[in-house]
């Protein structure tokens, strides 16, 4: 959880400190301080130290995350944007599809420590590929101070909205913890306003959300996330308490839309490139509404190929719609704001994955519970749980409407390397 919320809260800073200092300079600085947290986090020998090297691995993440996407804006023309951000999405799906398999062998074989120890080459290899092919002016460093008191304001904001979100399903959502949380949240949103508002180097340049595909591409952005992080944490209560699935196949289905994904990547980015974002947001858009809709008639009786099927359309579906939305948002921002603009969209999308947990799994579990009312001994049978599934997933549905409506919102431009976002 430290390790989120570092990488939640300071995405939006980095993304400004590369705008200001350059993105080069803070993309290595980033896999520096990844690779020294990775190493210790393998070394640390007690729970705290374990944490501490977790918010230091956070930080380096966030920098990594924030200034990868601004160097794809910025470095390429845009009419190869959508592509590479399909690549780059290809690269992250492998990894997330061969993350579990990978972490269990070495587990298995070399113990815990070794799943940050393998980190440290990666990330001097990268260190050493960046300072050889990486520019050093890729964007001329602006004028201008860093915000601290911005950053200090969007952390703790983040953090008292975030954290409360993830456990809201344990210590319920009336708790006096999580109200008082989500209270200090909104208030220090409002205080965070009104400092970016009189402050001479803003953390966030506000002209950002007067762009309107800037609002609306970031809008769809978390709103599909939100729904699809919400289906992937419910799809493995599905399979175990309801079909009885083993563990390992469950696995190996939860790598079923990864796969897809990986492989609609590079081909929608492409599309993207030659014939623009909008008519490919709506149709993907309209793809995962139907994913959800058929994930929600799902029961105990149906059909593995079924399932495997769904799950394919579920990764196709956000493989479609991620390219061309991230070079939407990405093309709306001027160089100069590239940074804060990735900043943005990466701390709205993992914003959307925690709050698309928390409700789907809230529907999900106030499904369960009323199932279980009056089974007092025994638990409920699987078919008792299908109708919180089946709720939450209509849900999921409707969020993706939502998505649809939205991209019919966006307006289509000449992809032009510089964005419409007025100078200040």
């Amino acid at each position: 959880m430290a390790y989120l919320l570092v990488l939640s809260g300071l995405m939006l800073a980095c993304g400004r400190l590369g705008d200001l200092t350059g993105f080069t300079r803070i993309f290595i600085a980033g896999f520096a301080l990844f690779s020294l947290g990775s190493l210790l986090c393998g070394l640390a020998p007690t729970i705290t130290l374990l944490v501490a090297a977790r918010v230091v691995q956070g930080i380096g993440a966030a920098a990594i995350t924030a200034i990868a996407l601004a160097m794809i804006a910025v470095c390429l023309p845009a009419d190869k944007r959508g592509w590479a951000l399909g690549v780059l999405m290809t690269i992250v799906s492998v990894a997330i599809a061969a993350g579990p398999i990978l972490g269990g062998f070495i587990t298995e074989f070399l113990g815990w420590h070794w799943i940050f120890f393998v980190n440290v080459p990666v990330g001097i290899a990268a260190i050493i590929l960046a300072i050889r092919y990486l520019p050093q002016d890729i964007v001329p460093a602006q004028s201008g101070r860093f915000d601290t008191a911005g950053a200090v304001l969007i952390l703790a904001a983040l953090a008292t909205l975030l954290f409360p979100v993830s456990q809201g399903l344990y210590l319920g959502w009336t708790s006096p913890f999580v109200l008082f949380c989500l209270s200090a949240s909104l208030l220090l949103l409002i205080i965070l306003i009104i400092h970016e508002r009189r402050s001479r180097s803003p953390l966030i340049e506000l002209s950002l959300f007067t762009v309107p595909n800037f609002v609306t591409g970031n809008a769809g952005s978390m709103l599909i996330i939100l729904a699809f992080a919400g289906s992937e944490f419910l799809l493995p209560f599905y399979f175990e308490l309801v079909r009885g699935i083993s563990t390992e196949t469950v696995g190996l289905l939860l790598a079923v839309p990864a796969v897809f994904l990986m492989l609609a990547g590079p081909v929608a980015g492409k599309f993207s490139d030659r014939y623009g974002c909008r008519g490919l947001m709506i149709g993907s858009a309209a793809l995962c509404a139907i994913t959800m809709f058929l994930f929600s008639r799902f029961d105990s009786s149906t059909g593995f190929p079924v399932i495997v099927a769904t799950l394919a359309l579920e990764g196709i579906a956000i493989g479609l719609f991620v390219p061309p939305n991230m070079s939407l948002i990405l093309g709306s921002a001027r160089k100069e704001a590239g940074g804060v603009a990735s900043g943005v969209m990466m701390t709205l999308r993992t914003s959307g994955a925690m709050l698309g947990i928390a409700l789907l799994g809230t529907i999900a579990m106030s499904g369960f519970l009323r199932a279980a009312s009056g089974s007092v001994i025994q638990a409920p049978v699987p078919d008792q749980l299908v109708p919180g599934f089946q709720v939450a997933y209509l849900v999921g549905a409707a969020v993706c409407i939502i998505v649809v409506v939205a991209s019919l919102m966006v307006k289509e431009t000449d992809r032009s390397l510089v964005g419409e976002i007025p100078p200040r």
